[in-house]
């Protein structure tokens, strides 16, 4: 089974202010100039079809989206937060995109050469099946999903995960939020299979040392906290744009990879063609 999340929230403050804070992004290009140092960029260049639309599902500040326009792809962003799709719009009016939730894509059947969904489908707590079915159903023949999913790694199997235990249990009776699902391998693997995907290739995506999206991801979300202010419990929430890490961090940062790309990866990114059976 994935790995639950679940943070300590108070009604009126559900986990979606964290997810929709690329609304809020101070410099736009320094956002879009993290794609080039990401450990999967190559993938997103050789593995995107060169023909047809490209849709990325929950598209959020609009990074890879982006970058595959500026390559020559055909895009279209689909996001459920409209800030998000604004703020694209304002950088490159040529995308055209759509407000609705990847699980009910406002998208005729077949019509797409490639679905990517970055970070989306672990966030519906009863799971990525009705995503994923979804991108089925609108890619055609042949046609190329870049999915990723929080990581279950090494580091978060031995250390972080027991930490979240910790912290939750010490924030009893105060509400819990289902944040996300974390996945190994062979889990992505098999709910892509059920789907209807044949999985062709897997990469853990990202960033390159002293930048580390998972441990500042883990970090950040273990110190989630609330602060009192005139009389009110608001939300305090640490920020990191650039995940950049500094001192012992840096330094795990940069050790673990060397020792193997995926003991710290943030995300599994697979990549997954629909079977003909599905077509």
């Amino acid at each position: 089974m994935p790995f639950a999340i679940y943070l300590p929230f108070f009604p009126g403050h559900q986990p979606n202010l964290i997810f929709s804070r690329e609304a809020e992004i101070a410099d736009y290009a320094e956002y879009l100039g993290l794609a080039d140092v990401t450990t999967s960029a190559a993938v997103f260049t050789n593995a995107v079809p060169a023909d047809g639309l490209v849709l990325d599902a929950g598209c959020g500040g609009g990074r890879w989206l982006i970058r595959l326009h500026q390559q020559g792809r055909r895009t279209i962003g689909l996001d459920l937060h409209a800030p998000v799709l604004q703020r694209i719009q304002q950088y490159v009016a040529g995308i055209p995109v759509l407000q609705a939730a990847v699980a009910a894509l406002p998208i005729r059947a077949a019509s797409l050469a490639a679905v990517i969904s970055l970070g989306v489908v672990e966030h519906a707590p009863e799971g990525p099946a009705a995503a994923l079915r979804e991108f089925a159903r609108v890619l055609r023949p042949g046609g190329r999903l870049l999915v990723s999913v929080p990581f279950n790694n090494l580091l978060r199997r031995v250390v972080v995960n027991q930490l979240y235990r910790h912290y939750n249990t010490r924030w009893a009776g105060r509400g819990y939020y289902f944040v996300e699902y974390r996945f190994t391998r062979r889990e992505l693997v098999a709910a892509l299979r059920e789907a209807g995907f044949r999985p062709l290739s897997a990469h853990p995506h990202d960033f390159l040392p002293p930048r580390n999206m998972g441990i500042v991801a883990d970090i950040n979300m273990l110190a989630t906290r609330f602060k009192e202010s005139d009389g009110e419990l608001r939300l305090h929430l640490p920020s990191n744009p650039e995940w950049r890490l500094a001192g012992w961090r840096a330094a795990l940062a940069r050790l673990l990879p060397r020792l193997s790309p995926w003991l710290a990866a943030a995300e599994i990114l697979v990549v997954a063609e629909k079977t003909a059976a599905d077509a």
